[in-house]
């Protein structure tokens, strides 16, 4: 084997899939750590429903000292773990699926999961991370624009295993926004994503009014994607209620926040309900998944006065730095990981 190059060498792992939500929790707790950390891709997950694939091949030494997984990733911490011998220590995002809880030694559910309380479990009430940076060239050219404010950005997602978000939902939250806007007498920034239906795109040219633009995500676009710059930009943001991710981006970026929420399909409702009555021994052990209610979190966010929903009050509590505590108490957590694998090493 080849020795292993500056780049191979790291203390921590991102172990990364491929939804940008996720990855850019992996980022944040990394860069919060301050080691060196190496980002991995080992899966690839379908755009809608179960399906993954994985590729451990990049799971060579030198190894880390800690790995952070995310959700269905899970899989290759623990292959690392097993290739290293346990010397890899696990931090883990997300619900643990099929694997019990005293297995892992560090889990972060989301705050839309339903899951045991531990003593390797910590609580968080947004998702990780920092309001998005934006590229130069999207804040230079929207820095020029001469539409009128106030600027509302409405950030569309798409549909999930769980929730609806079809064309016809889409046009619907999308003539709400642009009314909202001309009554304002300001403008509308529409950006899409990854998941957004491709037949809204022609509809959406044609239906919105407000002075403005409308962003259409390619994957193969040469120019900069302008997410950013519309939630650092942007006087007022309207999120569709598909990702939790991109609500706390929006909700950080210090912005009113109105989020658009979205119909549960009828398997899902079902399948949580059953889940409610899970024991949580059951869930401690792995056998049972946890329960995802991202719609009660959203109804939680807007009863506490964190943000409105769409064509409603204004949200009446103002985001404050002070208030954001989840990635600071996950990074100690995650620092004594470490410290602990060094003390051991010594």
């Amino acid at each position: 084997m080849s020795p292993a190059s500056a780049s191979d060498v790291a203390d921590v792992w991102l172990l990364v899939a491929d939804r940008p939500g996720e990855i850019g929790q992996q980022r944040a707790l990394g860069a919060a750590l301050g080691v060196v950390v190496r980002e991995l891709r080992v899966a690839s997950l379908a755009p809608v429903g179960k399906g993954v694939a994985f590729d451990f091949a990049a799971l060579r030494p030198p190894w880390p000292r800690l790995a952070i997984s995310f959700g269905k990733t899970l899989p290759a911490a623990l292959r690392l773990r097993e290739l290293s011998g346990g010397r890899v220590r696990i931090v883990h995002l997300g619900l643990p699926r099929r694997v019990p809880a005293a297995a892992i030694d560090l889990v972060v559910p989301m705050p839309t999961d339903r899951y045991i309380d531990a003593p390797n479990v910590v609580r968080i009430a947004m998702p990780l991370g920092t309001a998005p940076a934006m590229d130069a060239a999207s804040a230079r050219r929207l820095g020029a624009a001469a539409w009128p404010r106030p600027w509302t950005a409405l950030l569309i997602g798409g549909p999930t295993r769980r929730l609806h978000l079809g064309v016809g939902e889409i046009l619907r939250i999308a003539a709400a926004a642009n009314e909202q806007a001309l009554a304002a007498g300001g403008s509308l920034l529409v950006s899409t994503s990854p998941r957004t239906p491709p037949g809204a795109a022609r509809l959406l040219r044609e239906r919105l009014t407000a002075p403005g633009e409308l962003y259409l995500f390619d994957r193969d676009a040469a120019g900069p994607n302008p997410y950013a710059a519309y939630v650092r930009l942007a006087d007022e943001l309207v999120v569709t209620g598909d990702s939790a991710s991109m609500i706390a981006e929006c909700w950080r970026s210090g912005k009113t926040l109105r989020i658009a929420p979205l119909r549960e399909r009828s398997p899902s409702r079902w399948m949580r309900r059953l889940r409610r009555a899970v024991p949580r021994p059951l869930l401690a052990s792995g056998a049972v998944a946890g329960d995802v209610d991202l719609a009660g979190w959203i109804d939680g966010l807007v009863r506490s006065g964190r943000a409105g929903r769409l064509c409603g009050p204004a949200p009446a509590v103002p985001y404050r730095a002070g208030d954001d505590t989840d990635l600071a108490r996950v990074t100690a957590r995650g620092r004594a990981l470490l410290d602990a694998d060094a003390g051991a090493a010594t």
